[in-house]
């Protein structure tokens, strides 16, 4: 299973980290720099949303590591299964008149 190193995590979002959203929202750094909200799931609970961005991540002493990505749904919840990875984080793509958009 190879890494992506191309995101980094960028821990929870601020305004909730002594929450419960804390555990809903991981934020994400891609390689421009930019930082993107992703809702966490349990990897066998990911549900499958047509237009998202899917993330197959293992927790790490404190941290998250993303091992897979793809499409939201059966394929990223078998790419979870097969490297034995806890979480699936989703980030949904706004569509435009000629469809989906690809993450910024």
């Amino acid at each position: 299973m190879m890494l992506n190193e191309s995101l980094l995590d960028d821990g929870p979002l601020a305004a909730a980290a002594d929450s419960a959203l804390a555990r809903r929202f991981r934020l994400w750094r891609g390689p421009d720099g930019r930082r993107q909200v992703y809702s966490v799931y349990a990897a066998e609970e990911a549900p499958d949303y047509p237009h998202a961005v899917a993330l197959v991540v293992w927790r790490m002493q404190g941290s998250r590591v993303v091992i897979w990505t793809g499409p939201a749904g059966a394929e990223a919840r078998a790419a979870a299964r097969a490297a034995g990875a806890q979480e699936i984080h989703l980030r949904i793509l706004p569509e435009a008149e000629s469809g989906p958009l690809a993450p910024c």
